[in-house]
This record gives structure tokens, sequence and C-alpha cells, in this order.
């Protein structure tokens, strides 16, 4: 698979992968565009979709990164801050990316504008999300949540997309900072989850549907509201 496969983006852009539609031979290909240490750290992953997933991620990114900066992928090199949040090591033209993958979905967001952060998660029909909603979030977001009852488990969803996107744009730790609230009051009986501001900079969101039963949030700082391409990642192979 070369870079050709790929689209050209209008960031800040978004791409979908399916990782359980690449082959045998696509998934070799990309292994061998990884660092030593991200093939260390895909062999630690105990089930096998695990792994591919991670590594067809990462062989993707590389891709990508490879073809904005003109480079090989295999020549990307990575640093992390202290919360492991990657970035570039080195490159004569700067792009922000950030990556999340869950249940057989990867999202991978660029921009070339500000910080940009991501993440997917499979709506879970099972999942007891009120205990986490009560726990976890604010009375404003709860009383969001609830604002609709057939609506609530995807508002939920929506919220905590939003949540983990904007931490990880801001760069921080997601774990111990949960509580932070994303949206602005509308007014007292209303709340529009839509904008953040943390370190005297506002943050804006936006969410997207995928498949039905998939929510993806994205967190960037470009100035006003922004536009996104949502482009899903064929495999050619």
């Amino acid at each position: 698979m070369d870079s050709s496969t790929f689209p050209d983006l209008v960031e800040p852009a978004v791409c979908l992968v399916q990782t359980d539609s690449y082959s045998d031979s696509a998934i070799l290909s990309f292994q061998k565009s990884l660092s030593a240490q991200e093939q260390e750290k895909a062999l630690r992953f105990r089930f096998k979709q695990d792994r591919q997933s991670y590594t067809i991620t990462h062989g993707i990114l590389r891709t990508i990164l490879g073809n904005f900066l003109d480079s090989g992928p295999g020549n990307i090199e990575f640093i992390s801050n202290e919360f492991g949040k990657p970035s570039l090591k080195h490159g004569n033209r700067e792009i922000h990316f950030n990556i999340s993958h869950r249940s057989g979905i990867s999202a991978l967001a660029f921009s070339t504008k500000s910080e940009i952060g991501v993440d997917v998660e499979k709506i879970e029909p099972e999942f007891d999300f009120e205990l986490i909603a009560k726990t976890q979030f604010s009375n404003d977001e709860n009383r969001y949540i609830q604002s609709n009852q057939i609506e609530a488990r995807k508002k939920f969803y929506t919220l905590w997309t939003r949540k983990e996107a904007f931490l990880k744009a801001v760069g921080i730790g997601i774990s111990e900072n949960l509580g932070i609230e994303v949206f602005r009051k509308v007014n007292q009986n209303e709340v529009e989850p839509s904008l953040s501001r943390i370190r005297d900079t506002a943050y804006y969101l936006k969410s997207f549907e995928f498949q039905n039963n998939y929510i993806i949030s994205l967190a960037t700082s470009f100035p006003g509201e922004f536009g996104c391409s949502l482009v899903k990642i064929d495999n050619k192979d």
C-alpha cells in the first residue's frame, strides 16, 4: 500500500479506518514502517486484533505524516510529553495530530493551524452510563443528558468523547480531569456542548456519528467555529 492510497485532506481532518478490513500483506507493510519501540508495543497487546489495530493505525499515521512532510513513513520520529501525547520530533512543516481507536474503528485527526484531539467510542447498549455520569459529570451535564430520555445514551457518549478529545488536545492527563466541563451554559435550563476554555485558550468541539453506533469527537483551538472533513480510508490492498 503506497502513499497514493490516501486522499488530500481539508483540515482540520478526521480520517476513519476500519482496522478489521486489512489483509495480512497490508499489515506487514505497515509493520515494517514502525519503529522498533512501536513494534515492541504492538507485541505487548494480548489479542491479535488489538496488535493488528495498533499496527494499522500507526502505519497509516506514519503514511499520512510522510505525505505531508515529503518523507518516508519509516523516517518519521516522535516525541511524547509527560502524559504521553505524541508530536513530531522535528520537521520543516508543523502539523498537529492525534489518534484514537475503539472496537475496530480508528480515528486520526490532523491540523496545521492548532492543537487537536480526537476520541472515538462505540455506543454500548448495556453500559451503565448513568452511574458514570452521576459520579464523573457535573449537575449541568447530567441535566443535559437527561433532557431527552430517548437520546440520553448518545448524549452521554457525546460528552464523554468531547471530554477526552479536549483533554488530549490540551495534552494533559485524562483520568484525573474527566470532571472538567466541556460545554457553555446557554441559560439556566439548557446547555450547549460546544466550547470549553483552559489556559485562556478557547477550544471548540464537534461530534459525528459513524455507522449509527460510534461517536467521534474532535477538539481544536482553531479560532472560531470550524468546518471539518471526515474521510473514510478504505483498504485498497
